[in-house]
């Protein structure tokens, strides 16, 4: 067992006492990494970047002219798609195509921090910060004044999945729940690819006759992550 895990003892009375009541059964071999010391920094973020999409990014570009700022969200293009590549690879080898069973896999609770369990801990935890850099999506649109591209839905996609990935990282950082973020980083792979050969110009267009089976992909994740 990696840790002592203290017992609920009675029904919590409010939300204080229901929040302290699972706190106290975290995985506490993440205390000291990056972000995981408290869950209130990660809802701060979250409310930073509702009020910068919702209220002051639009405030700050209703009188300038959109920005030209083609090469920098190239080059997050690229680099989020490596990165999904990277945490999609570290998810399927220390576990999902090694040695985890995909009816029902519990948490691993080895100490070695070389051990698969902290290895897919360690992708997970990777995956919650990669939740922030999506912001920048947001963000890319409201530089470009392309404000009817931020949809509610993406506002509460992006603000909503740094909490939600706190939450799985601080308390399941590997086993079954893992399956979810894996499958992403798959679909951001496919789908930041495309963003970026997208935006190579006209000659590439013809060669990107799977768009659309991209949506459809998206869609089947869905489905996927509800089953698992």
């Amino acid at each position: 067992m990696a840790t002592d895990q203290h017992v609920t003892s009675h029904t919590p009375q409010n939300f204080v006492e229901f929040y302290t009541e699972l706190w106290n059964i975290r995985d506490l071999r993440l205390d000291d990494w990056f972000m995981m010391s408290s869950i209130w920094p990660t809802v701060t973020l979250c409310v930073f970047y509702w009020c910068c999409s919702i209220v002051l990014g639009p405030w700050l570009m209703k009188k300038r002219e959109p920005l030209e700022i083609k090469y920098p969200i190239q080059i997050y293009n690229v680099f989020v798609t490596l990165l999904s590549a990277y945490m999609f690879y570290e998810t399927i080898m220390s576990g999902w195509f090694t040695h985890y069973s995909w009816v029902c896999q519990e948490v691993e609770l080895d100490l070695d921090p070389k051990s698969p369990g902290m290895r897919m801990a360690a992708a997970a935890h990777i995956y919650f910060l990669s939740k922030f850099l999506e912001f920048l999506d947001t963000f890319f649109f409201i530089a470009r004044k392309k404000f009817s591209h931020v949809s509610r839905l993406q506002l509460i996609h992006h603000g909503v999945m740094p909490f939600f990935s706190f939450l799985l990282v601080r308390w399941l950082p590997n086993g079954h729940e893992t399956f979810g973020g894996g499958l992403n980083c798959l679909v951001h792979i496919i789908m930041y690819g495309y963003y970026f050969l997208a935006a190579l110009g006209p000659h590439i267009k013809p060669y990107l006759w799977w768009k659309k089976y991209l949506t459809t992909f998206q869609m089947i994740q869905f489905v996927c992550i509800f089953v698992k």
